[in-house]
């Protein structure tokens, strides 16, 4: 993980650069003059701002970029071949899985700013997030079967499962190329915007979630997240003993204090 006071260079292998400002951190993708294909290098940094983010108690929400005009082409392949027979590519133990496929699982919330080409891995990187802000010029593909593979990241079941099995299988055995609108259409992206401003949209609603109860926004993401893995009906039986633990916390109490006095909380995630 390279900080973004240090060395802008676009390096062989490229970098993920990160700043941070008012409990937001920025997570940028830097290997422009490859359209940002990932290598291991850029791969292991990513893994390690995320457990970065996740650790820093100062942090509560996370945005990712990318230099350049593009998001990302995906993977590398003669430099991640190696990996790509991994159960969890390049992920240890205990990493925090940038794709949300295994436990342990992200607590605080990320936002993708997407643009240019967003193919393979950068679709299922934004799959595994929770908000994604796409410029209207995105192109979108999903293309491993032209490349001998399958998608490896959580696209073959993400995608039917927001898309429907259809709209899914018209992509991922095809690899054609969709835009943002369908994307959109299809609940991969939840806003387009004019070029450009994809990367001020997202860090418009990361300080916006910066804002919202941090203790709040990890049992919303908790529990939407049961739903998903273990079922709804899992899910509901877990609100109850969830919202006693939030009715504890001084953050409930702000929040209560707030609203007797018709001010804006200032929450502080005890």
């Amino acid at each position: 993980m390279t900080d973004t006071l240090k060395s802008h260079e676009d390096s062989k292998d490229g970098h993920i650069r990160t700043s941070r400002v008012n409990g937001v951190m920025e997570m940028i993708i830097d290997r422009p003059s490859k359209l940002n294909g990932f290598t291991p290098k850029m791969f292991n940094e990513l893994i390690d701002a995320y457990k970065f983010f996740e650790e820093d108690p100062k942090l509560r929400c996370a945005v990712v970029t990318a230099e350049g005009a593009n998001f990302t082409a995906g993977l590398d392949l003669p430099k991640m071949s190696e990996h790509l027979s991994d159960d969890y590519l390049l992920a240890k133990d205990g990493d925090i899985d940038l794709f949300g496929l295994r436990a342990p699982y992200r607590k605080k919330p990320i936002i993708f700013a997407v643009k240019g080409i967003c193919f393979t891995l950068g679709i299922e990187l934004m799959l595994g997030a929770d908000i994604v802000v796409a410029a209207s010029n995105t192109r979108f593909a999903q293309i491993e079967v032209k490349r001998g593979l399958m998608p490896s990241c959580g696209a073959t079941t993400r995608m039917v499962s927001r898309a429907g099995w259809g709209n899914a299988m018209r992509y991922l055995l095809t690899g054609d190329e969709f835009d943002a609108a369908a994307a959109q259409s299809f609940g991969f992206v939840q806003e387009v915007v004019d070029p450009g401003q994809e990367r001020l949209r997202a860090m418009a609603l990361a300080k916006q979630l910066c804002e919202c109860a941090p203790l709040a926004i990890e049992a919303v993401i908790e529990n939407a997240r049961s739903s998903l893995t273990n079922g709804e009906s899992v899910a509901h039986a877990a609100i109850g003993a969830a919202q006693r633990k939030l009715l504890n916390t001084q953050d409930f109490q702000e929040g209560v204090e707030s609203f007797k006095q018709k001010r804006d909380a200032k929450f502080r995630g005890h």
